[in-house]
């Protein structure tokens, strides 16, 4: 209890009466480095009651195409697998059965994931506020947001400087959930949900990707992942990640953003294992992954343009009337017909694997800001399509790769039409940089 105290939100108290516990898993989809799961059966324990565990699906508020659907319900197949083998079940609810259909109205105590975007929040709250019982959040970040500033912060220097001083005393490498799981006593579901889940992937289909390759998702299929990561790209990874005609790459941003894998997991295996810390692996998974946490706590329009710094909005808002050589319109750049290739490549890798290569993601955000009409509908039209593609989108991560684009943790650079003092990319970097004919090639072989 003491390695959670620190992650712990009380929502709400209520009556201290009900006759089971219950945790609702959102964006932490796994059994093993889950302190939600883990503060709920120790309650449990504590209490001498039953848990409850159940992950509430409502399309509706998901907003998204098939693709995002697909690996979120894949996931939860292997959630139940995992939980099985620990002797527990998973309750799958559908929006059409209404959470009235769990009988939450006897619980003791309701545990969350806490969650860092303020639509899914609202939405949790919104649902729970008629329920009489304690709700309590969990917070599972490497290491909770609050912990480290209480403010936003300017940049990733500033934020690493405090993150580092904070206490590790938060993280357990160790932590096995089946001394407490096992102990815990558990209610039986009345449906299969296997067959439940596999129902409603039935009819799910993406656009681009092969299902096939959308489907294999979860906590064990994550660790395997992050196996052929550690064997065969790590040791390429400080040299040449930044290369997009490379796939030296960890491409876990899908996996951590649904909490099929946690960040303590990856530290544990690379000290296990005796594997050097690639100093810009660690750097992407704690830093710059975290900052971004930071941002959409602290910021109330971390999803819109006004969420930028005055400096960026300022030197944007001086150029908006600089003409634009080009200008396309949302459907333009959904369907990756511009001018440039490199551009074009960069869209159609997001559109037929759900993944941008983190270099060309900068450029891809900063051209839609030079080809727009304004700076605000470029930003809205990067938010869009990173959301609607991405693997990752609607994350607190993939909010600030687009900012990241106009301003947001970055400093003023040399002056310039249309950009003003935003950092400027071109076609000829990359030239210089990279091979970009065969980044072009690979992504033309997707």
């Amino acid at each position: 209890m003491e390695l959670i105290k620190e992650r712990i939100e009380v929502i709400k108290h209520g009556n201290d009466s009900g006759s089971f516990i219950a945790y609702w898993t959102s964006n932490t989809l796994r059994a093993n480095n889950n302190y939600s799961l883990k503060f709920a059966s120790e309650i449990a324990l504590e209490k001498n009651l039953p848990l409850k565990i159940f992950f509430y699906h409502n399309e509706s508020h998901y907003n998204c195409i098939d693709r995002h659907t697909i690996v979120l319900l894949s996931g939860l197949i292997e959630l139940v697998h995992e939980l099985n083998y620990f002797g527990h079940e998973l309750e799958f609810v559908n929006t059409i059965d209404g959470l009235e259909g769990l009988n939450l109205t006897d619980c003791h105590t309701i545990i969350i994931d806490k969650t860092y975007t303020k639509r899914s929040n609202d939405y949790t709250l919104e649902l729970l506020k008629n329920y009489d019982t304690n709700i309590i959040s969990i917070d599972n970040l490497y290491l909770p947001a609050k912990l480290i500033s209480n403010k936003q912060e300017y940049s990733a220097a500033t934020f690493r400087r405090k993150y580092y001083k904070t206490t590790s005393s938060l993280i357990d490498l160790t932590f096995d959930i089946s001394r407490e799981l096992s102990k815990v006593k558990r209610i039986k579901s009345v449906e299969n949900t296997k067959e439940k889940i596999l129902k409603a992937l039935a009819n799910l289909k993406d656009k681009f990707i092969e299902t096939v390759n959308l489907n294999k998702n979860g906590a064990y299929t994550s660790k395997e992942n992050l196996n052929v990561f550690l064997i065969e790209n790590l040791s390429n990874y400080e040299e040449n990640s930044s290369k997009p005609e490379f796939e030296f790459v960890s491409k876990l941003s899908k996996d951590l953003h649904y909490g099929f894998i946690s960040p303590a997991y990856i530290i544990k295996e690379l000290i296990l294992r005796k594997l050097d810390f690639s100093s810009s692996f660690i750097e992407q998974l704690l830093i710059r992954r975290e900052l971004s946490f930071n941002y959409t706590l602290n910021n109330k329009n971390y999803n819109n343009v006004n969420g930028l710094p005055d400096w960026s909005l300022k030197t944007l808002n001086d150029h908006s009337s600089d003409e634009r050589e080009y200008v396309y319109n949302f459907s333009d750049f959904e369907d990756a017909k511009t001018h440039d290739e490199y551009w074009n490549a960069a869209q159609n890798e997001m559109l037929r694997s759900g993944y941008m290569h983190g270099y060309m993601r900068m450029y891809w955000g900063k051209k839609i800001l030079e080809w727009s009409d304004s700076f605000k509908e470029a930003h809205s039209i990067a938010l869009k399509l990173n959301n609607k593609y991405q693997l990752d989108g609607r994350s607190p991560n993939g909010y600030v790769g687009v900012s990241w684009c106009y301003g947001l943790h970055d400093r003023g650079w040399k002056e310039r039409e249309v950009f003003g003092k935003i950092r400027y990319m071109n076609k000829n970097g990359l030239d210089r940089k990279f091979d970009m004919q065969r980044y072009v090639d690979r992504v033309g072989k997707l």
